[in-house]
């Protein structure tokens, strides 16, 4: 036989009182000390990736000139790192639904100490836990097969993109004969933390005259207004971004934004294969910000370049 570890309501207080509502039962009294220590229990949970501008897997859409959102699906297997407060206390594994992939069943262990049903909210974030959360070391590949979880690992898809659900309801708590524990939670809504950018660059010398594509190996790419988030916990600052191989096509980059409200000017440093900086930004409105968008930024013009030529006597020569 199970007991059921329950908050009781205002209705049921009365009844077991048989008396008019003189005194209620306080939410804030939990209704039995008994999670203490480093007690676990299993989470069940559903989860959901309805909303169209969340999870950064796939581009949604056949034409992808014309696609502005993001596909929101979910991979069984997929980790998902539950957090009370600013601890993480469990992990869960999700097995999506077969009938419909925006959904998952979400379930694995978890620290019940300081948890009250009824009262506590968790925050879950997938597929990486906060300490490894970073922007750092993409690679521009929206999608590659290169052996990790469902073939994929180092694209955006896999590695560079975070969903989070917020203000997770702790519902229920059971307690069986042999003192496992069970909890049951309000269904989490996953919201993507980023938007992913498609990007490539031109060279227009002082602004006139003919475009010419740039092969570019690598870009950093900073933000002049609240900045572009690092990775959890390591602040704002410039995103490098190093390509598996030069190129003149596009490429993808998922960037957070510190300020979600306000244009913005997103300024670049562009490394071509042969060694040549170049300079330029392009203004992103507002609108465009918010994340869980894909968006399409092809042929940026650069306008100004630099490159350094190390002479036989060691001395730098800078050639414009």
């Amino acid at each position: 036989m199970k007991k059921t570890l329950l908050i009781l309501t205002a209705l049921e207080a009365l009844l077991w009182a048989g008396c008019a509502p003189v005194e209620l039962v306080s939410e804030d009294v939990p209704a039995r000390q008994v999670l203490e220590g480093d007690s676990t229990g299993t989470l069940t949970l559903r989860a959901e990736m309805g909303d169209p501008e969340t999870k950064a897997l796939d581009i949604d859409g056949t034409d992808e000139a014309n696609t502005t959102l993001l596909k929101t699906v979910w991979l069984t297997g997929e980790k998902v790192y539950v957090y009370l407060g600013e601890e993480m206390i469990g992990t869960l594994i999700a097995t999506e639904d077969t009938s419909d992939p925006h959904y998952a069943t979400l379930s694995g262990k978890v620290t019940v100490a300081g948890i009250t049903p009824g009262q506590t909210r968790l925050t879950l974030l997938t597929p990486y836990c906060r300490d490894d959360w970073t922007y750092i070391g993409q690679g521009g590949m929206l999608l590659v097969n290169d052996g990790g979880m469902s073939g994929l690992y180092n694209s955006i898809a896999a590695r560079y993109h975070l969903a989070q659900a917020d203000d997770v309801l702790v519902t229920g708590l059971t307690e069986a004969d042999d003192g496992k524990f069970a909890l049951s939670a309000s269904p989490a809504v996953f919201k993507n933390q980023q938007s992913v950018f498609r990007f490539n660059f031109r060279f227009q010398e002082g602004g006139a005259g003919e475009k010419t594509p740039v092969e570019t190996a690598g870009s950093l790419i900073t933000g002049d207004g609240g900045g572009l988030w690092k990775g959890w916990n390591m602040g704002t600052g410039p995103i490098p971004v190093w390509l598996a191989e030069p190129t003149v096509n596009p490429f993808f980059v998922a960037l957070r934004f510190k300020d979600q409200t306000n244009r913005e000017n997103l300024k670049f440093e562009v490394f071509d294969a042969d060694g040549i900086t170049y300079y330029g930004s392009k203004e992103i409105p507002a609108e465009y910000k918010p994340n869980g968008h894909f968006i399409s930024a092809k042929n940026i013009t650069l306008t100004n370049r630099l490159k350094l030529d190390v002479s036989s006597a060691g001395e730098v020569d800078v050639v414009l």
